[in-house]
């Protein structure tokens, strides 16, 4: 597992909100939604999903054929 400072932290994070949620994940899914309520007008719209954007075919979402051509 990668180390890095800033992974770590993130992973901390995520450990703490997990345990505050009782590391239940139906709660956990509803502690995330409820923050997205509380911070709807932070959040950027999307028109469509990730793996649609950016010039990117994904034919099975795991894979990516980049459509970018840079020379």
């Amino acid at each position: 597992m990668n180390s890095e400072p800033t992974l770590t932290r993130i992973r901390n994070a995520r450990r703490r909100i997990s345990a505050k949620c009782g590391h239940d994940p139906y709660k956990l899914v509803e502690y995330y939604i409820e923050l997205q309520k509380q911070y709807q007008d932070r959040l950027i719209p999307v028109d469509k999903p990730l793996y649609q954007r950016r010039g990117r075919i994904f034919s099975n979402q795991s894979k990516c054929l980049n459509l970018d051509f840079q020379d």
